[in-house]
């Protein structure tokens, strides 16, 4: 009986130490996409799946897929899929890449969201500019990049960075309500505001300058 006591409490141990160690090494796995997700890296451009998915071979010797954040670039099949991977692979292919992952999403299918820079340039700001991808706007509320220069005027028109006061405000900046003075011509001293945005729409001449700013001061 003695016997059987003492295998029970070893087995009982032995199970133990492996939930132990089964744990440990989920949590190592877990960890290391934390790091992979979060972290800049560098690696070389070798294959474009299409114009928003490129696998990057690190100088450890992993290759990450990486998807291009807040870019939707149109799928197999679809018109302008074979500009579009076309120029990626042009921008990119076996050529040095920085990796920025969006700390705001983690793995995606398995895949790093992030911006890429091939030897320096920015591919999903070039991608956009070149017009064969469009900005993903189902992610601009999540995403730490939507206030970026390059994504800022897709998910503007998205209405996602928009407080609720700003539906009259047109593609300029400035407010229309403005303008509703029964079609008076209007100067910088019948506002009260300085620094106005009036982008390509300033039918009162408050932009002296044409640099896109009224009634400076």
């Amino acid at each position: 009986m003695r016997h059987f006591l003492f295998y029970e409490r070893i087995f009982v141990f032995l199970v133990f130490l492996g939930t132990i160690t089964f744990s440990n090494q989920v949590w190592a796995t877990l960890n290391s996409d934390l790091v992979t997700t979060s972290s800049n890296f560098s690696g070389t451009v070798t294959k474009v799946i299409d114009g928003d998915t490129l696998d990057i071979k690190t100088a450890e010797g992993e290759t990450i897929t990486v998807r291009l954040v807040l870019i939707d670039a149109p799928e197999k099949e679809e018109s302008g899929f074979d500009e579009a991977r076309n120029f990626i692979t042009e921008q990119c292919l076996n050529k040095n890449a920085e990796v920025d992952p969006d700390n705001n999403q983690g793995l995606t299918y398995g895949r790093t969201v992030a911006v890429v820079y091939c030897e320096g340039v920015n591919v999903n700001e070039a991608i956009l500019d070149n017009g064969f991808a469009d900005v993903y706007q189902d992610f601009c509320d999540v995403s730490e990049f939507a206030d970026s220069n390059w994504a800022e005027h897709g998910c503007l028109s998205n209405g996602s960075n928009n407080n609720d006061n700003d539906d009259n405000v047109d593609s300029g900046g400035i407010n229309n309500n403005q303008f509703d003075n029964d079609g008076k011509d209007l100067d910088c001293k019948d506002f009260d505001e300085k620094n106005i945005p009036v982008g390509n729409n300033d039918p009162h001449n408050l932009d002296g300058d044409g640099d896109g700013i009224g009634c400076e001061g």
